[in-house]
């Protein structure tokens, strides 16, 4: 018993200070009025745990025992996660959020805080094979049962100067970017400015983000031909989006002022030569091209993160089986990608250098050593200054020549034996 309760005494270590996790976990529950019976896997623990095993890159459950030090069976763990109430975990992830503007992010690096920049995308994840997952979330296009591996479609809103995910929706498949983004408006305050690729360029989502106060900065749709830099009137269609009711439609004005601004691009190593943004930042005194051109470029940052996501972390490919379990797999990705993100911004302030050379893979690590109760070494590895580098997109080690799966696995192999009877 000694050695259970220094264990778990281990595991209530904070992995940042100053963020009492525990205390606001427990809190929580409180306030949710939910009553757990008294066993080893605790709600705290389990939520330990489980952000153990993403600091492990989503290891395994019997790597997770080792790591934790507690014998438990994979059954319980299971159960015990599913006793964690999807609200709760969401509730927290939005508590983490801004105790972290509060505590840090302020402090740490106040001249990032200007009008707030928050940045929209989706990106896909592959799922387990079940049925229910199936149903849910569907299977990519051509793809057969049995053969493809269900997919999802994460929509995130993250913000440009803190590198933390806001919000996140786990959508199906086909669910459109357009649809998936007018979710995440609430989390839109008046004076923000929203970034998009071309996906988020129409006429009716401008206008609710004008309706907001929200301004936008979009890539130019590939349908639109008037490509002239100047000040545009567009105005409203009769078509009504497939995302909208007609009479939502109804009500939407008339017109709207954009701005079109090109530039060119000479770097090497980048396709585009020419980028055509819209956006209703009006004011050109304030807003010159080349501003607008330097705000669209910082776009870029959500497909490092998404990158940082299902690379580093390997969020890739989850593990759960159920809709109500992949949703608390991805809140608990998100929680801990924030973690590693505050950790990077403590980091940059204590080394006096910029956010974006600090090492996120360093800044993982050391959260994993703090909550495994290791010291680890606060001070992260500084990556070179790389910008402007260029790198072919290839691959230097040869994949193994296997063939792919066309057919579900059982006929592919009773197909494989009837040759071989055929041919002994």
């Amino acid at each position: 018993m000694a050695a259970i309760a220094s264990i778990l005494a281990r595991l209530k270590r904070e992995p940042l200070d100053d963020l009492p996790i525990a205390v606001a976990f427990e809190q929580l529950l409180e306030d949710s009025g939910l009553i757990w019976r008294d066993r080893l896997l605790s709600p705290l623990v389990t939520l330990r745990l489980f952000m153990i095993q993403i600091l492990s890159g989503n290891c395994a459950i019997a790597a997770l025992r080792q790591l934790s030090g507690i014998d438990f069976a994979p059954s319980s763990y299971c159960e015990a996660r599913g006793r964690l109430p999807l609200q709760l975990l969401q509730s927290l992830l939005h508590w983490m959020n801004e105790q972290a503007l509060q505590k840090f992010a302020r402090t740490i690096a106040p001249n990032l805080f200007g009008p707030r920049v928050l940045i929209g995308d989706g990106s896909s994840y592959s799922l387990k094979d079940t049925l229910e997952l199936r149903e849910h979330f569907h299977l990519p296009r051509g793809v057969k049962e049995g053969v493809g591996y269900p997919m999802g479609k994460l929509m995130g809103l993250l913000d440009a100067a803190t590198g933390m995910f806001v919000s996140l929706l786990a959508l199906p498949l086909f669910h459109s970017d357009l649809r998936g983004v007018i979710l995440l408006h609430p989390m839109l305050r008046e004076g923000d400015i929203f970034l998009g690729d071309r996906a988020f360029c129409s006429f009716a989502h401008l206008v609710l983000l004008n309706a907001r106060g929200v301004f936008a900065c979009v890539r130019l749709h590939q349908r639109r031909k008037d490509k002239s830099s100047a000040m545009q009137r567009w105005k409203k269609q009769s078509n009504v989006p497939a995302w909208m009711t007609a009479a939502q439609h109804e009500l939407m004005p008339d017109w709207i002022d954009v701005r079109l601004v090109r530039y060119a691009i000479v770097q090497k190593g980048y396709r585009t030569k020419h980028v055509l943004i819209i956006t209703t930042l009006l004011n050109k005194k304030q807003w010159p091209d080349q501003r607008i051109a330097e705000l669209y470029g910082s776009r870029w940052q959500i497909e490092t993160c998404f990158d940082h996501l299902k690379t580093t972390m390997k969020m890739n490919q989850l593990k759960c089986e159920t809709v109500a379990g992949v949703m608390k797999e991805l809140a608990i990705f998100f929680a801990v990608y924030n973690l590693v993100r505050l950790a990077m911004l403590v980091a940059a302030a204590r080394q006096k250098v910029d956010v974006a050379r600090i090492s996120f893979v360093d800044a993982l690590r050391f959260l994993q050593a703090q909550i495994l109760g290791l010291s680890g070494v606060p001070r992260l590895i500084i990556n070179p200054d790389r910008r402007g580098r260029h790198q072919l997109r290839v691959i230097r080690g040869r994949l193994k020549e296997y063939d792919l799966l066309t057919k579900p696995r059982r006929e592919t192999e009773r197909q494989i034996a009837r040759k071989q009877a055929k041919n002994p």
